[in-house]
Parts: C-alpha cells; sequence; structure tokens
C-alpha cells in the first residue's frame, strides 16, 4: 500500500492546539523530572568514585599501621618464644648435670644433696627438686623445710606425676610433665631426669616448677607493651592481661598473634597482642585527616559536578525552550497560512458563486431565446446554423458555470450512500483509453472499506479530473495508483469539529514532475493552472475541491519536485449500506430541431423575480400548451394562488424570492392549494445553499439554465407522478 498520509492523519496523533498545550505541559514535567534525575547522576557517580578512591586510601594508611603494629608484635613474640624456650633448656640442663653427677658418685648423703640441689635451684625458680625412687616414693627433696611433707610420700596417687614417671623409667630420657596441682597450691608442671646406674634405672631428679613463680621473672620486661598469655593446651598457665584478655573473635584478628613454645616433649602456646595504648601512639592521624578531607574533597567535586551539569542542562533547555518556540511559531504561521488560504478561497468562491448565478441566468435568457429562434425558422431558411451556434457557445459556457459552482460549494448535490470501490471500479473501465498505454494504472482498493454520502455523479467528475491531471504531469508515462483505505480525519484549524471523525480516504498518486510548496498552495484557485496555454481551462481541481468540501470532507496535496504528487480525499463515513453504485447517464447534447411533444392543458403558477428568465421560462411553457400565471415576487405568487378561480397544478419557484424564502413561498402555496405539485429551480446562489442547501429525497429541482425540453419533460414527469 503506498497511500502516503502524515501522522497527522492517525486521530492517536492528531492535534489540537488543546491536545498541544496539554501534551506540551506533560512533556515539560516528564522533562523536568528526567533532567533532575540527569543532573544528579553525574555528581553521584563523580562523588562515589571520589568516595571509594577516599576509603580505598584511607583503608590502605589503616592497613599500614596495622602492618606496623603486627611487624612489631611479630618480633615480641618471638622474642617471648625464644626466651621462654631458652629459660627452660638451662634449667633442664642443670637437672641433668645433676643427674649425671648423681650417677657417678652414687647415692649423694644429705649434705651433698643440700648443696648440690641449692646450687642448682639457685636463681632459676624451682619450688624443689625431689629424688623419686623406681617405687615412686620421694627419697630426697630439696628444700627440704618447705617440702618436709613430700618426702617419703607415694606418687602413685597423682596420675599426670606417675605418668610422666614411668615414661621417664620406660624411655630412659628427660621428659616434661603435663600441668599439676602442687602440694604449696598453684599449679605447676614437672621436669623428670632418668637416673641411670649400668643402664639400670636407680630412680629419676624431678625438679618441681610453678608456673606462676617460674615466668613471672622470665617474662618481666618481655613485651611490655603488649598483653601476653601463655597456654598449656587449653588451661592457661600465665596471664599477663588482666581483664583485656581477647574474645574469641578478637583472637581471628591479625593483631592477635600466636606461637608454640617447645619444652621437651610438651607445647606450650603463646599469644601476644598489643595494648590499646600501644595501638594508639603507632595510630598516626593521616588516615583521618585523608578520610575527612577526601570526604569533603568527594563533596566539593560532585556539588561543582552538579553545578557544572546544571549549566549545561539550563542551556540545553533554553535551546530546547528556544526550538519548541520555533516549532510553536512555525505552527502558529501554517495555522495562519491555512487559514488565509481557506478564507482567500471563501472570497473567490463567493465571487465566483455570484458571477456564476448572474451568469446562469443571462446564459438562461440566451439560451432559451435561441430555443424559440431556432423553432421558429424553417430548414431552408438558412439561419438555424447561427442559432445552433448560440445555443453550442451558451452551452460551453453553462459548463464553465457548472465547475465554478462546484468550487463555490453552492452547486445542488443529490447525495448517496456511496461505495467509492464500486464506482472507482467501473469508472476503471474507460480509463485505459484516457490514459493512453504509457501509463500504467494501478488499483488498491480496501476490501473493507466504509460507506460514504455523496453525490455518485460528482465523485466520479472528480475522480477523473483527478485521474486527467495526473496524466499530464506524466508526459513520458509512468504509474497511476488509485487507492482507498479507511481513516480517521486529520486535525484542521478550518474545521476542528473533524478531527478523529472515522471516515474514508481516497488518494490519485503519479510519477510525475511534481510541485513545489508554491504552486501546491494555488492548485485549487479557479483559472490557475500549469498547463500550456489553451490546455485545460483551470477550473479541472477548483471543482474537485468544492465538491468535496461541499460533501463535508477535507483535501490534501502531498508533492514535491521530481517525486510526483498524492492528491488525498478524506469523506466522512456513514453507516448505512450502500446500493450498487449506479453512474448518471451522460447528458445528451441539447436538441437542435424542435421536438413536438404532447399538447398539455394544466396550468402553472411562475414565480420568479429575474424579468428575462420569467419570460423565457413563461415562452417555454406556452410553446408546450401550458397554462402560465406569472409572479414577480412571493406576496404576489400567493396572492394569485389565493384569487385564481382555476385550479393550479404546478407551482414552478425559484429557490430564493424577494420577500420570502422559496420553501416558505412553498408552504404558504400549499397552506392554500394543498394538490399543487411544486419544481423548483436555482442558479445555486448562497442563499439557496443556507435555504435548500443539498436536496432533500424527493424534492423536485432543475438547474439554471435549461432548454424547453428539459423544462418540459420535468413538468411532465411531475405533474404525471402518482402522488404517494
Amino acid at each position: 500500500m503506498v497511500l502516503r498520509q502524515d501522522d497527522s492523519h492517525d486521530p492517536a496523533t492528531a492535534r489540537t492546539p488543546e491536545t498541544s498545550a496539554l501534551k506540551s505541559s506533560n512533556h515539560q514535567a516528564n522533562h523536568e523530572t528526567r533532567s533532575f534525575v540527569r543532573r544528579l547522576l553525574l555528581p553521584a557517580i563523580v562523588g562515589l568514585i571520589s568516595l571509594a578512591a577516599v576509603l580505598v586510601l584511607w583503608q590502605r594508611l589503616v592497613t599500614q599501621q596495622r602492618a606496623k603494629v603486627q611487624v612489631v608484635t611479630s618480633s615480641e613474640i618471638l622474642f617471648v618464644k625464644n626466651k621462654v624456650e631458652s629459660e627452660l633448656a638451662e634449667r633442664i640442663l642443670a637437672l641433668e648435670q645433676l643427674a649425671r653427677r648423681w650417677q657417678v658418685l652414687g647415692e649423694p648423703d644429705d649434705a651433698d644433696w643440700s648443696s648440690d640441689t641449692t646450687l642448682a635451684m639457685s636463681g632459676r625458680g624451682f619450688q624443689a627438686i625431689e629424688w623419686v625412687d623406681p617405687q615412686l616414693r620421694v627419697h630426697l627433696v630439696a628444700p627440704l623445710i618447705e617440702n618436709k611433707p613430700e618426702l617419703g610420700s607415694s606418687l602413685q596417687s597423682d596420675v599426670r606425676r606417675r605418668a610422666v614417671l614411668e615414661g621417664v623409667a620406660d624411655q630412659g630420657v628427660t621428659l616434661v610433665s603435663r600441668s599439676v596441682e602442687l602440694n604449696r597450691g598453684g599449679r605447676g608442671f614437672l621436669v623428670c631426669v632418668p637416673i641411670l646406674s649400668n643402664q639400670t634405672y636407680q630412680g629419676a631428679i624431678a625438679g618441681v616448677f610453678s608456673y606462676q613463680d617460674l615466668l613471672a621473672p622470665i617474662l618481666k620486661d618481655v613485651a611490655p607493651d603488649d598483653w601476653l598469655a601463655l597456654y598449656e593446651n587449653s588451661e592457661k598457665i600465665y596471664d599477663r592481661s588482666g581483664n583485656s584478655a581477647p574474645t574469641e573473635s578478637q583472637s581471628e584478628d591479625a593483631s592477635v598473634l600466636e606461637t608454640n613454645i617447645v619444652i621437651g616433649q610438651m607445647t606450650w602456646q603463646a599469644r601476644l597482642w598489643p595494648k590499646p595504648e600501644t595501638i594508639a601512639r603507632a595510630r598516626s592521624p593521616l588516615p583521618g585527616v585523608v578520610l575527612l578531607g577526601g570526604l569533603l574533597m568527594a563533596g566539593l567535586l560532585a556539588f561543582s559536578v552538579y553545578l557544572a551539569e546544571t549549566s549545561r542542562f539550563r542551556a540545553r533547555a533554553v535551546t530546547a525552550v528556544d526550538e519548541q518556540l520555533k516549532k510553536e511559531i512555525a505552527e502558529r504561521e501554517r495555522v495562519e497560512d491555512e487559514l488565509r488560504h481557506a478564507l482567500r478561497m471563501e472570497a473567490v468562491g463567493r465571487l465566483a458563486g455570484g458571477v456564476a448565478h448572474s451568469f446562469n441566468n443571462l446564459l438562461l435568457v440566451i439560451q432559451g431565446h435561441a430555443h424559440v429562434l431556432l423553432n421558429s425558422l424553417r430548414p431552408v431558411d438558412g439561419l438555424q446554423k447561427n442559432a445552433k451556434e448560440i445555443l453550442k457557445a451558451s452551452e460551453n459556457a453553462a459548463s464553465l458555470t457548472r465547475q465554478l459552482l462546484a468550487f463555490s460549494r453552492k452547486q445542488i448535490l443529490q447525495p448517496k450512500v456511496l461505495d467509492l470501490n464500486a464506482l472507482i471500479s467501473q469508472t476503471a473501465e474507460v480509463l485505459p483509453s484516457l490514459l493512453g498505454p504509457d501509463i500504467e494504472l494501478d488499483l488498491s482498493l480496501d476490501s473493507a472499506l466504509g460507506r460514504v454520502r455523496a453525490d455518485p455523479g460528482q465523485m466520479e467528475q472528480v475522480v477523473m479530473n483527478l485521474v486527467v491531471n495526473a496524466r499530464d504531469a506524466m508526459p513520458e508515462g509512468g504509474k497511476l495508483r488509485i487507492e482507498t483505505a479507511n481513516a480517521r480525519s486529520p486535525w484542521s484549524s478550518v474545521h476542528p469539529e473533524r478531527a478523529g471523525q472515522p471516515g474514508v480516504m481516497l488518494a490519485v498518486s503519479d510519477d510525475g514532475c511534481g510541485m513545489d510548496e508554491q504552486t501546491v498552495s494555488r492548485i485549487f484557485e479557479p483559472f490557475f493552472s500549469t498547463k500550456e496555454k489553451g490546455k485545460g481551462t483551470g477550473l479541472g481541481l477548483s471543482m474537485v475541491y468544492g465538491t468535496v468540501e461541499q460533501s463535508g470532507g477535507s483535501i490534501k496535496v502531498l508533492s514535491a519536485p521530481g517525486r510526483g504528487t498524492t492528491i488525498q480525499i478524506w469523506l466522512p463515513q456513514v453507516e448505512e449500506a450502500a446500493p450498487a453504485a449506479v453512474l448518471p447517464e451522460p447528458k445528451k447534447a441539447p436538441e437542435i430541431e424542435s421536438i413536438k411533444s404532447p399538447a398539455a392543458t394544466e396550468t402553472v403558477l411562475l414565480a420568479e423575480d429575474d424579468q428575462g428568465v420569467r419570460r423565457i421560462a413563461r415562452e417555454f411553457l406556452k410553446m408546450k400548451g401550458y397554462q402560465v400565471l406569472e409572479a414577480g415576487n412571493a406576496a404576489e405568487a400567493i396572492r394569485i394562488a389565493r384569487e385564481s378561480p382555476g385550479p393550479i397544478h404546478l407551482l414552478l419557484t425559484d429557490i430564493v424570492m424577494p420577500g420570502l424564502k422559496g420553501e416558505e413561498l412553498v408552504a404558504r402555496v400549499t397552506t392554500i392549494r394543498p394538490d399543487v405539485k411544486v419544481l423548483y429551480m436555482s442558479a445555486y446562489t448562497e442563499d439557496a445553499i443556507v435555504n435548500l442547501g443539498i436536496l432533500s429525497p424527493g424534492t423536485n429541482f432543475i438547474e439554471k439554465p435549461f432548454g424547453p425540453e428539459d423544462l418540459a419533460q420535468k413538468v411532465r414527469k411531475i405533474l404525471e407522478a402518482v402522488p404517494r
């Protein structure tokens, strides 16, 4: 489908000043919301990126501080490990030296035992040194005074002491016990060294240590800025943290370090973490300053970007307002041009209608007297030729006046419910001979096309005029397309009430030379033509314009130089069913020879204000034998109808009469004589349109100019018609 139609034909997009203002208001509100969001978007992105950079830098500085603290803490815990392991190794060595001495010298006496143990225990944190025999009895103990209850006691009942002593007896190596309860209170551990004589186990030297007495002096000055705790399995054996021991979650922090301390076959766990004041001393104010300054900078940067975006969007808004203003000005100018064009066409139409009305009356007089003259001459006189030429010229003039009346929308239409597809199909049968072999005719008719109410004869003439103009635009041949489709009326400043009304679109398109805007604006003006002089009258498209407007439709031209032309005609749709399209019979040429009609005897009341028209009409009727009563105005016609003694069979009246309009005159006369029949005549004046306009069904009408036979046949047909 090549039917070209702009967006204004779509009711969804049809624009009126009110809808345009509403849409503009909604669009402006939506635009302001979107612009505000867009103004915030870039500043928000910039601010978030800046904030992320600040947080990354702050995190890096904090991490560096933590790493610094962790390095110091790592060195401290390593020192704790080495310190504890070396101190305990020294004490184990002292016990092993005692054991080797007594392996060589044998069991010492009390003096040697006391002196040797005193020397070994000196400053090393021993709580006691015991000699335990193979039966797990304490054979000797030092110092004796503090540990005298231990002397001679059995260790069989102490599970952990027995386990380590039995291990020493079995393995013959130095072993360290697990945590045990000390007799003097507190918790501690044993270091047991075997005493062998000739590879025979003679007992063991057991060094008894209290955790607190042993570890407190060793770790007193170690890592003073950190908290420290030692564990034997899960039992805390030394604590220098007070109430600041880390929780389980804090223990997983990187600042809490752990290490293993190996004592013989036993392993202790050391846990070290910095004191809060240590962390505070190591913490630099730089990360905080960077964070605060970065937040301020990010905010300032985001605000600066927001101001820049606001300025940019305001500049865009000003540009958009300027563009919108230009569009509104252009739209207003278009509407003003459309109104000016409509007013110009209306003025030209008024002038054309007035000229055509007066000219039709003159033509009626000319044609009438020519008919009378022709009827009175004999063929042998040789003067009939002149009378015939007068009739021929007057018929041509009458054709021009009909086209002028069509343009001025003052013609009398006889509309019917019409199927445009059927009318176009019938018209298309005669188009090939009219178009010639070089032009291809393409019909694209919508099978679901709606019905319209129009005058079939006038619509046929509309199609023919458009086809002829399209043909003349393609002198070298081309394609001519006739298309139909259902469409809604576009909005127009001339007819805003039609906007969105359902209707039918008829389009005639060609591939010809096309037209520029200036030519398009004038193509409907009477006598305007782009053809060569002598070709066409310049009234074809004027007649199309008038017929379409009078039928309640609109017309639109789409054209550009070198791109062809499409003329779209929109007509309102009706819901009534259309009968089969029947084109009117072509009007026959006027009969030159007088036709002898049967003599008539009826009486006709002739009401016409134009004296020349009245006289020739009277002559036409008398030529056929009718009795004629003349009236020069409505009052006179009413008087004759009231006072005439004989019957009046027909009232022949002009539509416009001085004093009363045609319809009012008919109403008054039919009140006096109900059986009188009526025949209207008119030269299609504007008043006729106001009073009668489009003829209602059953109205009898004859157009001026008419010949004697036209009038006689019309009158006879009305008089012989059977009343309904």
